[in-house]
């Protein structure tokens, strides 16, 4: 594998290649009195497969331009193009890449030469696959790579004979940055090309709902199904109950003639709008639920639940919650023909077998690639595009989820949370067995199924933040509580493992603070738009800090001088030191954790 990276300016060109086996390191230069090396870099582009970063838009288009004989003005004004949104167009098919650009100085002639001389590269994009997307920049930090670099010199400067080296050292930077998520990425990239292999389509460089889409279009063409995006604007729509959906107390079954009596119609922009009467807050046996487009979510904070003996606690969960009701439902996009759903079942039935053989990748990435589908129900860009389809799996997962907390309260255990797919539920160990039945007995009317996890205790700050300690000892922690993943910005981390130690075992919150050695554990990372500065110097836009006994002024704006949220005393630590700094301010990481556990409701 090559990863590759370029830099661009009016009089300098740069393009730097990582061999990942050798990790040695190769730069192309194009500027006066230098012709870059079309011969050395297509020979590389033709032989190998390459990889880059958003590479896809920006990268390989230059690289072409450049290949193609273009010189340093040239390239310049098409990396112009490409940033401000200009007329370079990038296509895929079949595993290959094609360019061709819409620019009127460029001639006819021209474009053919590209396209028929570059057809062949073999290149994956890495940008589109992680959830929760970021630049490279803040990746890195999210993967604690050594060093966070922004871009060294202004993009319109003239560069210098002696600023060819600087920008050589960043561009090397970001080829290692990329390669540490390209190594983070492994898994994901090898099910595409698994996933590749069994459509006949190339899907290394999809997003896990771009694979949705490519795969359901694949699937459907085979069968001489026409894909195209719906030509009529969708109009007003009702939601339709299904039979097994019944209520018996009367705030529930006025929940139920509301939702019935309100009519769904579509913004300008595609979206649905969610009616008024349905936005309100139901309060029920003591909660507070909210419906939304997403789903349905309770309002309660600060409750901390912690089990006897003679107390039971755990979460019921829907395996594959919307994937099941549009199958049960038999919901399809009326353009698409009932054949979409065989499609749809087949990916829903790999992904739960997955899940049951502990294939962890494949059934995570086909979650999100399931569920990503179904969000494209809602996206006017997509093929998929059904928004009468979106509110009737969405509206149908919320009445079902309020309809098992009906049973439940109603046999005397308590709701302790919902959200969108599960119900955390507390009861007395006598009525455990009553509560399991009204579980089984759900599942047949529904016909979901169900999938419990015990807990010994949960401490919620609120839906969406809160801890939960597994009666096996094993913790589930989400928002403030969840550890660092490529998806979620390092934030202060050792605050909230000592939060946890603390309530599972007791531990002391200032001992496990003060006894970590690992940076990491300690650093913050963050956008800043339009970047920022510390103490007047420029420090970018991503960053990364931790607090400091050494500092007391905060980082701020660059473009106002406002100050960055909890940012007094931070120093910045864009390059990660070998050994723990001696600054540290330890007492501001015990405060955070201790304010973690109070919030939490634990005593």
């Amino acid at each position: 594998m090559i990863i590759l990276d370029c830099e661009t300016y009016k009089n300098y060109f740069l393009v730097s290649m990582l061999d990942t086996d050798s990790g040695k390191i190769r730069d192309f230069e194009l500027f006066d009195g230098q012709d870059f090396d079309s011969k050395t870099v297509s020979a590389i582009l033709k032989k190998h497969t390459t990889l880059g970063f958003n590479s896809s838009n920006y990268d390989m288009p230059l690289i072409i331009a450049a290949l193609s004989g273009h010189n340093n003005a040239d390239i310049k004004q098409i990396s112009d193009e490409i940033i401000n949104g200009g007329s370079w167009v990038t296509r895929g098919e079949e595993g290959l890449i094609t360019f061709f650009v819409e620019t009127p100085k460029w001639e006819i002639h021209q474009r053919r030469k590209m396209i028929k001389e570059y057809y062949h590269f073999d290149h994956i994009d890495i940008m589109p696959l992680p959830i929760g997307q970021a630049s490279l920049k803040i990746y890195g930090g999210r993967l604690h790579a050594p060093k966070m670099q922004e871009l060294p010199i202004e993009p319109n400067a003239t560069i210098t004979p002696e600023q060819r080296e600087i920008l050589r050292h960043y561009c090397h930077n970001d080829l290692q940055v990329t390669r540490i998520l390209y190594d983070e990425l492994r898994p994901q990239i090898a099910l595409r090309e698994q996933m590749s292999k069994t459509y006949d389509v190339d899907l290394r460089s999809k997003s896990d709902a771009q694979i949705a889409e490519c795969v359901i279009k694949h699937e459907l063409e085979l069968k001489d199904i026409p894909v195209n995006k719906p030509t009529t604007t969708q109009a007003d729509f009702k939601y339709k109950v299904p039979d097994y959906i019944t209520f018996t107390s009367p705030i529930l079954k006025n929940v139920l003639a509301t939702v019935q009596s309100v009519t769904f119609s579509i913004g300008d922009n595609g979206q649905v709008i969610m009616p008024d009467a349905i936005a309100k807050k139901i309060h029920y046996a003591g909660n507070d639920y909210q419906m939304g487009i997403g789903g349905l979510h309770s309002c309660e904070n600060k409750r901390s639940i912690v089990t006897n003996e003679s107390q039971r606690i755990f979460d019921v969960d829907v395996a594959s919650f919307y994937p099941s009701i549009i199958l049960d439902s038999k919901l399809y996009p009326r353009h698409l023909t009932p054949e979409f759903l065989n499609i749809y079942r087949a990916i829903v039935e790999k992904r739960i077998h997955a899940k049951h053989t502990g294939d962890k990748v494949t059934a995570d990435s086909l979650k999100i690639t399931i569920n990503g589908s179904f969000g494209k129900f809602g996206s006017k860009y997509s093929f998929l595009y059904s928004p009468d389809l979106l509110i009737q799996t969405t509206i149908t997962g919320q009445l079902v989820l309020l309809m098992l907390i009906e049973k439940i309260t109603l046999a005397g255990a308590v709701a302790v949370s919902a959200n969108t797919d599960g119900v955390v539920i507390f009861c007395d160990k006598e009525i455990e067995p009553k509560i399991k039945h009204i579980i089984v007995e759900f599942g047949y009317i529904t016909a979901f199924e169900l999938e419990r996890t015990d807990y010994k205790s949960i401490h919620l700050i609120n839906v969406n933040n809160y801890l939960a300690i597994k009666t096996n000892g094993q913790v589930k922690g989400k928002g403030v509580f969840a550890l660092d993943s490529l998806a979620k910005n390092p934030t202060n981390q050792i605050s909230t493992k000592a939060a946890i130690a603390y309530i599972k075992d007791g531990t002391s919150i200032h001992d496990t603070v003060t006894q970590c050695q690992d940076i990491r554990d300690f650093v913050t990372v963050r956008t800043v738009k339009g970047g920022a500065q510390k103490d007047g110097i420029n420090i970018g836009k991503s960053i990364r800090y931790y607090y400091s006994t050494r500092t007391n002024s905060a980082i701020h704006y660059a473009s106002n001088n406002n100050k960055v949220p909890k940012s007094d005393g931070a120093a910045p630590c864009l390059d990660l030191p070998d050994q723990l700094p001696h600054d540290i301010n330890y007492q501001v990481y015990i405060n955070e954790a201790r304010k973690l556990v109070e919030e939490s409701g634990y005593a």
